[in-house]
């Protein structure tokens, strides 16, 4: 039992900002399903910090502010990171040394700059359509969301293996996409209860399975991508997928139940 809690105490603390204090070494080998379960609180801090927007302002963009400031704040601003480091590696001409080296520089560069842009107004915009909406079921796709992306970071580690050895990619190497599915599940239980619970059954099923083939997408563009560039992932890339999962969740839940931002 106390193996099992200093490795949930581990993985929570690679991936939030919450701080938590450890007597040993991080030991990530559970980190496949139990990545996906730190969405539980990550939706909490997301639903409450809008539900705090909602009590000041009126549903729109600084409600969805709110949201957004509090699960980043807690939980992912160093996903964030990863996905501005990684357009920068994009968006670098020339060889996979040069991507590479465009890839640590800690200073940001135009490309990540205006990627990181584009994706905070992405998900403030479909944030505020779904608070807009003034239905229970936008905010299980709030809540949905951060499920979706730890899945599609668990994607990018089932589906490659780590660029180089020694760092955070080579330390979650191992995963068993079996594992990381059941984590998902359970992760995503809360929300699609409540779309059961609204919209029937069926609309609980499909919800997990449309968020599973969101991030599915998502971890697989990200993993292939660094697979070719890189020959592998790397802490950036899981990174990357946490944001593109969860933007590309909540922008299709505005799409289904928004009400424009």
């Amino acid at each position: 039992m106390h193996d099992l809690r200093h490795r949930a105490a581990s993985v929570f603390s690679l991936m939030s900002r919450l701080p938590i204090r450890m007597a040993h070494e991080p030991d990530y080998r559970d980190a496949d399903w139990m990545v996906p379960l730190v969405a539980l609180p990550a939706a909490a801090f997301a639903c409450a910090g809008a539900a705090l927007g909602l009590l000041a302002f009126r549903p729109g963009l600084l409600a969805a502010a709110c949201a957004l400031a509090a699960q980043y704040a807690a939980f992912n601003l160093f996903h964030f990171d990863g996905l501005v480091d990684s357009a920068d590696a994009l968006g670098a001409f020339g060889d996979a040394d040069k991507r590479r080296t465009a890839l640590k520089d800690p200073r940001v560069g135009s490309f990540g700059l205006f990627v990181g842009a584009i994706a905070i107004v992405a998900r403030l915009a479909a944030t505020a359509g779904l608070l807009r909406a003034g239905s229970v079921l936008p905010w299980a796709a709030l809540a949905m969301a951060p499920a979706a992306g730890r899945l599609a970071a668990m994607v990018v580690l089932c589906s490659g293996e780590a660029a180089a050895e020694g760092g955070l990619g080579s330390a979650l190497a191992g995963a068993r996409p079996e594992r990381a599915a059941l984590g998902y599940i359970v992760a995503s239980a809360p929300a699609a209860l409540l779309f059961g619970m609204y919209a029937g059954p069926l609309a609980a099923g499909l919800s997990i399975l449309i968020g599973a083939l969101l991030a599915i997408a998502a971890g697989l563009a990200v993993g292939l991508w660094y697979r070719k560039t890189f020959g592998g992932y790397s802490g950036d890339a899981l990174g990357a997928a946490v944001e593109l999962g969860e933007l590309a969740l909540l922008c299709a839940a505005a799409a289904i139940f928004g009400a424009g931002y």
